[in-house]
């Protein structure tokens, strides 16, 4: 560090920095909001088991 640089604190140097959406993010969810409305109305579906499965991987057994 040179001697003009200011110091910052601990709290700035661990601080995650904002980061701004580089696009349009409500026009991209709605797109795919709509495309998504698109495949239910088309009868395109999981199956039941592969949604059992991810339901097991989070929820174990009791």
């Amino acid at each position: 560090m040179s001697t003009n640089e200011k110091p910052i604190s601990i709290a700035d140097a661990i601080s995650p920095v904002p980061v701004e959406p580089t696009g349009n993010v409500e026009a991209w969810h709605l797109e795919k909001i709509g495309q998504r409305h698109k495949a239910a109305d088309e009868g395109h579906f999981v199956a039941a088991a592969d949604v059992q499965a991810v339901i097991r991987k989070f929820v174990p057994d009791e």
